[in-house]
């Protein structure tokens, strides 16, 4: 149970975030010729969290791990995602 949250949050958070970021870079939605590259910054930012994640669980076993901190490692994910947002709006 605690691989499938773990794994399933992973891949579910990682397809969230491209397509997050592919909708911010496509601009308005009148306007098909314009890209904004600056919004890919998401996705730097959400693999930074996901390595931690991977950091944290590389030297413990899953199934010896809290669910309380999977919950965490989840919510790390998810929180990375806003703060790409904010990031690549500084470059615009």
């Amino acid at each position: 149970m605690k691989s499938i949250l773990f794994r399933g949050n992973v891949l579910f958070s990682g397809f969230v975030a491209l397509f997050i970021s592919w909708f911010f870079a496509q601009g308005a939605i009148g306007d098909v010729t314009s890209l904004t590259p600056a919004f890919f910054l998401i996705l730097p930012m959400w693999g930074i969290g996901a390595l931690l994640t991977w950091k944290l669980f590389s030297n413990v076993k899953l199934e010896n791990t809290s669910y309380f901190k999977i919950i965490l490692s989840n919510l790390l994910l998810w929180i990375t995602i806003p703060i790409g947002f904010i990031f690549s709006h500084l470059f615009i």
